[in-house]
């Protein structure tokens, strides 16, 4: 009987209590205080600055200048001490060689050389006026007759052996070697002719002071036998 009475209370209850919430205001909302973020400082701003070029560092052991603003002169400024010129040193003589050291060799005789048989006249005639010219000590005539032999007969050895002897007595040992060479050549058989060009060809050595060269011109002339 209890439970019946309570099931037919507890709707009534529930709509009264309904009744009691609708009239009611609604609560206020309260506003919750929010606390501001911290800000981060901020990086103060530099200000750009003016370019001014960098003046470059001195190197060690050069000149420093001044800069020149255009009111002052230009000056410079060196760091290196002032330079001093010398005197310039005379050249030294050269030591002379004494003449002691210089092996001396005597002159070498030239002898003379026969006119062979058979010769041409004109070229005989040439000859004889070779060596009148040169008994008179004028040279430059007896070599013109004796080149105007060779024209003629130019395979004679003889007339390239005189000619030899001319260029001895000139003073021009160079040809006077070059004309015995080809005399000695061109004697073939005639070993006597040989015998007299090396003999020459060493002379013209020593007189350009070819010393060595003059004794082996000397010995080779010693190996022939048509003495």
């Amino acid at each position: 009987m209890k439970n019946k009475v309570l099931l037919c209370l507890f709707p009534a209850l529930l709509f009264g209590a309904g009744c009691s919430t609708v009239n009611e205001p609604p609560p206020k909302q309260v506003a919750k205080a929010v606390k501001p973020k911290p800000v981060p400082p901020r990086a103060p701003v530099q200000k750009p600055q003016p370019y001014t070029a960098k003046k470059p560092a001195p190197a060690s052991g050069t000149a420093t200048y001044a800069i020149d603003d255009g009111k002052n002169n230009f000056k410079v400024e060196p760091s290196l001490p002032a330079f001093r010129a010398e005197p310039l040193m005379p050249p030294a003589d050269p030591v002379p060689v004494p003449e002691a050291a210089v092996p001396a060799l005597p002159a070498f005789a030239v002898e003379e050389a026969r006119i062979p048989t058979g010769t041409p006249p004109a070229v005989v005639a040439l000859l004889t006026e070779a060596d009148r010219n040169r008994a008179s000590g004028n040279l430059d005539a007896a070599v013109v007759s004796t080149e105007r032999a060779l024209r003629i007969d130019s395979r004679n050895p003889t007339l390239t052996y005189k000619l030899a002897q001319l260029r001895i007595k000139q003073n021009k040992p160079q040809l006077a070697e070059e004309l015995a060479g080809k005399a000695a050549l061109l004697a073939g058989s005639d070993l006597d002719l040989k015998r007299k060009s090396w003999l020459l060809i060493a002379e013209a050595r020593r007189m350009q002071q070819n010393y060595q060269g003059a004794k082996e011109a000397k010995a080779k002339s010693e190996s022939f036998f048509g003495r």
